[in-house]
């Protein structure tokens, strides 16, 4: 622990283009959860040494939810990295990914030095899949894109429960979507592209032609159609914080699922997490999370980092954290500027609003750095015309940012467009199945059509992308790894005030960027505060200072805590002083008085 990890960080991030391999070396491909099992028992059946599998609960349909250790000797008490994969099941990328990661770790553990290094002063726990039965929608047919696991759930709140799923009507295998002619609906079809539909605007003489619905058929006769399907509950939205009581795959009440409940119990279980990350649409590294003034509860000066105030200060204080702490929000930003340089992204997808999400609740209620990145999103095939990098450039020196006259509305449907364009720019077959005409039983006087995007593929990338956009991400969570709380003793001093008296000085320094606890954390108040202990012997007494000293958190790249004692004990005696904080490690230094 008392390796410089800025130095490792460098060395780390250098090393890692090198060393990146697949384990099988064969055609990438989206993984089921048996063959993904299949694959992590096979890498830790090599690494028994440093890495371990268990199962932390089993779902409705009796799938494991894996949980990865590795890390040197004695993990528990090293810091440690918690990743998580597929927070939203119908991101499967994230899966992926994590799998990726535990890879990278352990196949370049005696090839690496730097990572070697890395493993054996933190931990990593990595529970790649946390909702396997949705995840398994993937592979199962007919296909169609689903977040929610098997929890039978009356979703329209009739009394019934899944009594209206989805149905393959043209017989292709997947679930689209099915539009219905009809002058009392409320849909047109683009004028740029005739795939797409686009809600009629009569502000602009639009008249609607059509009605839009997923496929399928009205199973209950109630006039709506697929509103009840099979499950269920959606990992991503069960979590405590900001749960969206009532809500459509929110559950019947808060971290009611097995999946929702084994990672909370896991985390709990292990204090020693200094930080979360998650692959998740609610991304706080395209889009770092900024400090909404007015909307957090503030410590009072005279106790930073705790919350307790005087009856008048309790009144006048919001009663929810919904936005990040002011004194967190510059770690943020530096660790979401890294992650950009790393994997060289300039622009992202817009982040999701969390509404009982595990990023959100990983920060605000269990009081970790908690960080998660959408890993993929379609990208943007059109150039910028020269005309509108000339009219911004003319707009800049103009001291304006935007043109005169009133704003443009923007196109609602702009994301589609840019996906039809990277459908049809890279040939992706079947990513998007054209209108065909069918016969339905609910609309017999209608023409009925079926067709849109492809379940999944706008939310996951070929799967040829996910060696590469692997690489990237085991550089960033290497680099974010090597950035977690280290704390060391520095500074040490033995001075002799008279034949049996002396005192004794050390700072207790945390040589790593995070601070020991965020802001956040130290207002949760679950992850501990760095303890300084001292260790006497019988014939020593302690004539000031404490035995035992709880910290407030320190700030990391150097932040440290002075410590001071005065100590009665005969020449040539020892003294043993320990640093330690779950999240921040433990150093020991022993002392014999001369």
């Amino acid at each position: 622990m008392s390796i410089s990890r800025n130095l490792n960080a460098v060395i780390l991030i250098l090393a890692l283009g090198i060393y990146v391999q697949s384990v099988t070396n064969g055609q990438q491909k989206y993984h089921t959860h048996a063959e993904m099992t299949d694959d992590i028992q096979r890498l830790i059946s090599k690494h028994k040494e440093i890495a371990k599998l268990e199962s932390i609960g089993k779902t409705l349909q009796r799938r494991d939810i894996w949980a990865v250790t590795i890390g040197g000797k004695h993990a528990e008490e090293h810091h440690a990295l918690l990743v998580t994969g597929g927070a939203e099941a119908n991101r499967i990328i994230g899966s992926e990914l994590s799998v990726k990661f535990i890879e990278f770790l352990l196949n370049n553990y005696a090839r690496n030095d730097s990572i070697a290094r890395l493993i054996d002063s933190t931990t990593f726990y990595v529970i790649p899949r946390v909702s396997p039965d949705a995840s398994e929608a993937f592979f199962q047919k007919p296909l169609y894109e689903r977040t929610f696991n098997t929890r039978p759930t009356d979703d329209d709140r009739d009394g019934t429960i899944d009594e209206d799923g989805y149905e393959d009507l043209n017989g292709d295998g997947i679930i689209t979507m099915m539009r219905v002619k009809d002058d009392r609906g409320e849909w047109i079809v683009h004028p740029e592209d005739r795939r797409i539909m686009k809600k009629a605007d009569p502000a602009k003489g639009e008249r609607g032609q059509y009605r839009l619905y997923s496929e399928g058929v009205d199973n209950d006769k109630d006039e709506q159609w697929n509103e009840d399907e099979p499950g269920g509950v959606d990992f991503n939205r069960n979590f405590p914080h900001n749960y969206g009581f009532f809500t459509r795959g929110a559950g019947p009440h808060q971290v009611s699922e097995e999946e929702t409940r084994s990672v909370i119990e896991f985390a709990f279980a292990h204090p020693n997490i200094a930080a979360v990350f998650s692959f998740s649409s609610q991304d706080n590294l395209m889009n770092p999370w900024k400090k909404e003034p007015g909307k957090n509860p503030q410590p009072p000066s005279s106790q930073p980092g705790r919350r307790r105030f005087s009856p008048d200060e309790e009144e006048s204080q919001p009663r929810f954290v919904s936005s990040v702490m002011d004194a967190d929000e510059e770690y943020y930003a530096y660790i979401a500027a890294q992650y950009q340089k790393i994997t060289g992204l300039k622009v992202a997808a817009k982040s999701a609003k969390g509404e009982g999400a595990f990023c959100d609740w990983a920060y605000y209620q269990y009081g970790r750095w908690s960080f998660a990145a959408n890993p993929w999103w379609v990208p943007d095939t059109e150039k910028k015309s020269d005309t509108t990098a000339a009219d911004t450039s003319r707009l800049k020196k103009e001291g304006r940012t935007k043109p005169e006259g009133p704003e443009e509305k923007p196109d609602e449907c702009a994301d589609q467009i840019k996906a039809l364009r990277w459908i049809d720019a890279n040939n992706i077959r079947d990513g998007f199945v054209n209108w065909t005409r069918i016969k339905h039983p609910d609309f017999p006087d209608n023409e009925v059509e079926v067709g849109g995007f492809r379940p999944y593929i706008l939310t996951n990338p070929p799967p040829d992308s996910i060696e590469p956009i692997s690489s990237k991400e085991n550089s960033f969570l290497a680099m974010l790894a090597g950035k977690l709380p280290d704390i060391s003793i520095r500074n040490l001093k033995v001075e002799s005030i008279d034949k049996k008296v002396y005192r004794l000085k050390a700072d207790i320094v945390n040589t790593g960027y995070l601070p020991s606890n965020s802001a956040m954390g130290a207002m949760a108040e679950w992850p501990r505060n760095p303890k300084v202990s001292l260790k006497l012997s019988p014939d020593q007494k302690l004539l000031s200072g404490k035995a035992v000293t709880i910290l407030d958190p320190i700030k990391g790249s150097g932040g440290r805590a002075e410590m001071n004692w005065l100590i009665l004990a005969p020449s040539g005696s020892s003294v043993t002083i320990t640093a330690e904080s779950p999240t921040s490690g433990r150093v020991s230094q022993t002392i014999t008085f001369e």
